[in-house]
């Protein structure tokens, strides 16, 4: 199991175990396979994730089989049809006997069919109120995966523009390093360095013969350094890695920001959804304002047709997208804890997905990926020694240097009987082309340092991929699947949005368990 780095904190998150545990049915589990050249391996692994998605379907499958049989059925089912209620009543007789409703204006119910429609309209709302919450959350849920996913965007982005500076940088520096040799060299400084001021005198506290040693032995290192083979290794290696992570960039696009067309169209249909999820409640109330109407006398206006024709029906395909989306974002749980579980726990997922694309373990790319993701300690780059070794040289040159510039020219002259003009001179000229050659390949190794570059990769692989895109998916599979649930409860439930219907039958069938209501009566609101 990884630790934290000097960069990042690693955990593991209990739902990204949870999700590892998914059957796939004796399907493979190996994150890296989906990048296999083997097909057979590529259908291995897509197989089982294609189970994972297939359980949440076939709930919803079942559930929608089931709505249209017993709509099918019709009024033989009751309201579970989708129809209206129909209930029978009494007509209730006047003083003098008379059952003519239209003298009387009143009917008698009886109690338990008007609770069953009550308990129907009740649970009908509670389920409106889940549906609302979760399709905020739902919002929410996209608004939080899409931010994981353009941060993923990003740290990938900032990892190609660092390679990809760094030939034409590499380039300018190696033109001013061979300057910089061929000019030392002309120059004799080097040997003259190692021969300057011998057995002489301290001046301001320091040896200047230890000193002129030391930078000699710095500029020998540098010199050496300058045809080392890892930087023109590096410089031929990074070509091909640039041409990797373009690929894997555009590959990505889709992460890059709020107006990629996944998340404006999900977070359109949650926010459509919603919109009907209300019209549907509003039906379902005035539904239960105006009350009973007779079998055969429903009346028909723009409003009803609208509800029949338009508005369930699209909320029956919104629902059905919502169990699609809570599918796919428990699919894409399950491949996220394939990678983030094998990662975390040995530490060679990404490595495994590098060989399968081919790139050997001696390559520098999979090299620089081992080093970023689980190296770099105290700042090293272990994968390109000459890279620091050059940084370390340059910067105890520039630091010895310092100090010459720092002496007293007549105090250093007069402890090395004559010698200082000269080297003084020399050094002039060496000072501007150090500090100009320290700067050409500070253009180079910052962009390869661990300092810039494993803070990116060790962020977007660990606390990104395995952190925060692992909580969206959560949060979007958690309320979508909400939306889903309750969106078919209300589908099942859709008789509440319709007026219960009423059809006679011969008076002195009640018992005192009855309901007595009027022509414009209402019940129970």
């Amino acid at each position: 199991m990884l630790e934290g780095t000097e960069y990042v904190s690693i955990k593991l998150l209990k739902y990204v175990k949870d999700m590892y545990k998914i059957p796939r049915f004796g399907h493979s589990q190996d994150f890296t396979k989906f990048f296999s050249d083997s097909k057979t391996e590529q259908n291995d692994y897509m197989q089982g994730l294609i189970l994972a998605f297939s359980l949440m379907m076939i709930i919803a499958a079942v559930w929608f089989v089931a709505l249209i049989i017993l709509r099918v059925l019709g009024h033989r089912v009751g309201c579970a049809s989708g129809k209206p209620a129909t209930i029978p009543a009494e007509p209730m007789g006047d003083k003098s006997g008379s059952v003519n409703t239209n003298e009387t204006g009143e009917f008698i119910v009886m109690q338990a069919d008007q609770n069953r429609v009550n308990r129907t309209r009740i649970a009908f709302f509670i389920a409106v109120l889940y549906t609302l919450a979760a399709c905020g959350v739902l919002i929410y849920s996209l608004v939080v995966t899409q931010n994981s996913t353009q941060e993923f965007y990003e740290y990938a982005e900032d990892v190609r523009d660092s390679f990809a500076a760094v030939p034409a940088n590499l380039s300018t520096f190696m033109e001013s390093s061979s300057t910089f040799t061929t000019s030392i060299a002309d120059s004799g400084l080097i040997a003259e360095l190692s021969t300057f001021c011998p057995d002489s005198a301290s001046v301001g506290g320091v040896d200047p013969s230890k000193v002129a040693a030391d930078f000699g032995a710095a500029l020998s290192e540098i010199d050496v350094l300058n045809s080392e083979a890892t930087l023109m290794e590096l410089s031929t290696s990074v070509a091909g890695m640039n041409d990797e992570l373009s690929d894997a960039v555009e590959f990505m696009s889709f992460m890059k920001g709020p107006g990629e067309p996944w998340f404006w169209v999900s977070v359109l249909l949650a926010g459509v959804l919603a919109f009907l999820t209300l019209y549907l409640l509003a039906s379902a109330w005035k539904a239960g304002k105006e009350g009973y109407e007779f079998v055969g006398e429903t009346e028909e206006n723009i409003n009803t047709k609208i509800l029949d024709f338009v508005a369930i029906p699209l909320f029956a395909a919104l629902v059905a997208a919502a169990w699609f989306g809570a599918s796919t974002a428990f699919t894409a749980s399950a491949a996220n804890a394939d990678f983030c579980v094998a990662e975390i726990s040995n530490g060679d997922t990404v490595l495994n997905i590098l060989q399968a694309r081919g790139f050997e373990e001696s390559s520098l790319f999979y090299r620089s990926a081992d080093e970023y993701l689980h190296g770099c300690v105290g700042g090293e780059l272990s994968h390109i020694p000459a890279a620091d070794g050059y940084d370390a040289s340059l910067t105890t040159a520039k630091d010895l240097d310092a100090i010459f510039a720092g002496f007293d020219v007549n105090e250093l002259d007069g402890a090395c009987f004559g010698d200082a003009n000269v080297m003084m001179a020399t050094l002039t000229k060496t000072s501007a082309q150090l500090s100009d050659l320290a700067t050409e390949f500070g253009a180079v190794y910052n962009n390869i340092s661990c300092e810039h570059l494993a803070p990116i990769v060790q962020n977007a692989v660990y606390t990104n991929s395995c952190h925060s895109l692992s909580s969206g998916f959560l949060w979007t599979f958690a309320s979508a699947l909400t939306v889903a649930a309750f969106g078919t409860i209300l589908l099942t439930l859709r008789s509440a949005t319709s007026r219960p219907q009423i059809y006679l039958v011969p008076a002195g069938q009640s018992d005192d368990n009855s309901y007595i209501i009027g022509d414009e009566d209402s019940y129970g609101y």
